[in-house]
């Protein structure tokens, strides 16, 4: 520094430095969130329930294909089981099964089990029920399906029994008892056999004694001419477990012959329409002809 700056240093006369510069303040970021939300999935295909409930009835139809073509030895009834170890998986079932609409998904079943030539009785049964740890014993099953299928040669495991026995009139036996599993149509005539107009012959199981036959006994009575040698048939109904009667061609007015019930109750029913079945009640007795009076009666 020369001397005449130090002078003027000395005497004050030096400029004052300039003030420090001061930094601009940082512009304020502020964070806007976006209102917009993340779009939801687009769902593609039909709902759950209906590929579910396809492959429930591919799964019953194909099991049932034995059946086709064989409406005699068709099911007469089938219990559906289906795992569903979730609340959850319950109520998409329940969806499936239509459980609020009682039957619709029985008739599209019985529908499309026809589609296939898989003919089921008139009254057939369907059940379903959920569970939660197994399935229970099934006659198939596949995933967290189960399907038990009731036919006749199941049915054996609970008979139903009836008797059948003379009040008025003679047969060949003392009583008959009808068992659901060895048979389901019983034939009451006069006599062993009759030809029908088919030309077929009928084989009666519950037979009329008439004054010719072998083993006929005049001290307990006349004869049974009056009752035909097809008269009736006792039918078992396996889906609603009662036996019925129905009234065959000899059995009814055009015939010449008649045929009622008289139930416990007092009331007499006309059977005089072919083909209906009558249901038979514990204590109903079966008047042929005016002459015979047979007691049915369940064991």
């Amino acid at each position: 520094m020369s001397f005449l700056e130090n002078v003027k240093k000395l005497f004050g006369f030096t400029p004052a430095e300039p003030p420090a510069a001061v930094a601009a303040p940082a512009p304020e970021i502020r964070r806007v969130e976006s209102t917009q939300t993340a779009p939801k999935p687009v769902r593609s295909g039909p709902p759950p329930a209906a590929p579910r409930r396809d492959q429930l009835l591919r799964f019953i139809i194909n099991k049932l294909r034995a059946y086709q073509n064989e409406p005699e030895t068709a099911p007469i009834g089938l219990k559906l089981a289906i795992l569903c170890p979730t609340p959850e998986d319950e109520e998409l079932y329940r969806v499936v099964l239509w459980a609020s609409q009682p039957g619709k998904f029985q008739q599209e079943l019985n529908r499309q089990l026809a589609d296939n030539y898989i003919v089921l009785p008139k009254n057939w049964q369907f059940e379903y029920a959920f569970f939660t740890d197994e399935l229970p014993a099934s006659t198939y099953r596949e995933g967290n399906l189960g399907l038990l299928v009731l036919d006749h040669s199941k049915t054996g495991a609970v008979p139903l029994l009836a008797r059948v026995v003379a009040l008025v009139g003679q047969t060949e036996q003392a009583e008959y008892v009808l068992n659901s599993v060895q048979k389901t149509t019983f034939c009451i005539g006069r006599g062993h056999t009759a030809q029908t107009t088919s030309g077929r012959v009928r084989t009666n199981d519950i037979v009329i004694l008439n004054d010719e036959d072998a083993g006929f006994d005049p001290i307990k009575g006349a004869g049974n001419g009056a009752v035909s040698r097809a008269h009736a048939t006792i039918q078992y109904n396996a889906p609603q477990r009662q036996y019925a009667l129905l009234v065959d061609s000899g059995g009814l007015p055009a015939s010449g012959n008649k045929t009622k019930i008289m139930h416990p109750d007092n009331t007499i029913e006309r059977a005089d329409i072919a083909g209906m079945g009558y249901p038979l009640r514990d204590g109903d007795q079966i008047e042929l002809g005016g002459e015979v009076v047979l007691l049915f009666s369940y064991l």
